[in-house]
């Protein structure tokens, strides 16, 4: 395919793609799709709280596949060691207290690092834990700095602003 037929079907993609977007059926799909995930980290939450026979009978109230993809959510949680089950406890806390559009952006970039290269997770892993121990005002600072910036593109300075939202609170 020539470059010109090929730049003319991505225009002609991206037009359908926002014409789609923007849509107020599709807004009503995202917003049902986003209330549904935020219910399910919330019930997630209540039954990893709970004891194995409350737990039991809880779920044996949901669908079948909604029960098995929970009932492996925390298997997956409860492999994790204590200290990394409370961290994930704790962002998921955080995540559930910011206003809702925050919380879309937060979990848009969760997915969008999931997306990534091997080599960039890594990277912006490690700078999230580079940025654990910081104050808000020090990421803050840290983040508008021309190190930080030459080492991300401005899709990975969202991503990891974005995330950094949900990091532990420092004093």
């Amino acid at each position: 395919m020539s470059a010109l037929r090929t730049c003319s079907v991505l225009l002609t993609a991206a037009a359908l793609l926002t014409t789609t977007l923007s849509t107020p059926a599709f807004a009503q799909t995202r917003q049902k799709k986003q209330a549904n995930q935020q219910r399910g980290e919330q019930l997630f939450d209540k039954l990893e709280r709970m004891t194995p026979e409350e737990r039991e009978k809880a779920l044996s109230q949901l669908p079948p596949a909604q029960r098995a993809n929970i009932e492996k959510r925390i298997q997956n949680f409860q492999k994790l060691p204590p200290a990394q089950q409370e961290r994930r406890l704790e962002q998921l806390e955080r995540l559930n207290s910011l206003p809702p559009k925050v919380q879309a952006q937060v979990r848009r970039s969760m997915n969008q690092l999931k997306d990534l290269p091997d080599d960039r997770k890594m990277a912006i892993n490690r700078e999230r834990r580079n940025m654990s121990g910081m104050t808000d005002d020090e990421r803050q600072a840290y983040m508008s700095t021309e190190q930080f910036r030459s080492r991300y593109s401005p899709s990975e300075q969202e991503m990891i602003g974005n995330l950094a939202k949900i990091l532990p609170k420092n004093e």
